[in-house]
């Protein structure tokens, strides 16, 4: 897979919600990310992930996440593509909210992708993760206002 070239770790962090662009959308499209989708608990087929309409990015460092798919038997659970240091991860949480508009990120008891975590063992991967999802905040949408917990 072709990705765009990826900056260096532990600077500053800048992710933002932003709508794509047309112009975005092709050349995401030009990635080849691959979909997963669920069923039955376990990943049942995978398709190209195309035109997706908003992610969290950081364009200095190249870094991109978006919100995939969830089954519909764990509906609480959460799916992202997370691109990082040239790669493609899948990472999967689980999402519940409490009062005072407070969102909460943690680990699901039960993975419906194996081998799903740690996710990757290289250094700043899981801070640049947990960043990137405290921007994402609850759907991902830019200007959304909620408080984040992340509980891994």
């Amino acid at each position: 897979m072709i990705y765009p070239p990826f900056g260096g770790k532990g600077k500053d962090m800048a992710f933002i919600n932003e709508k794509l662009t047309n112009e975005q959308k092709e050349e995401f499209n030009s990635w080849g990310i691959m979909q997963p989708y669920f069923g039955f608990g376990r990943i049942i087929d995978e398709t190209p992930m195309r035109n997706p309409w908003y992610w969290t990015v950081d364009k200095e460092r190249k870094m991109y996440l978006l919100d995939t798919t969830y089954d519909r038997e764990y509906i609480n659970e959460c799916v992202f593509i997370f691109i990082w240091n040239g790669k493609d991860y899948r990472v999967q949480f689980y999402c519940r909210t409490e009062a005072n508009n407070t969102v909460i990120w943690e680990l699901p008891k039960k993975y419906l992708i194996d081998t799903v975590f740690p996710y990757c063992e290289e250094e700043h991967f899981l801070d640049d993760l947990r960043e990137a999802l405290r921007v994402y905040g609850y759907t991902g949408r830019p200007n959304e206002n909620c408080n984040i917990k992340i509980m891994f």
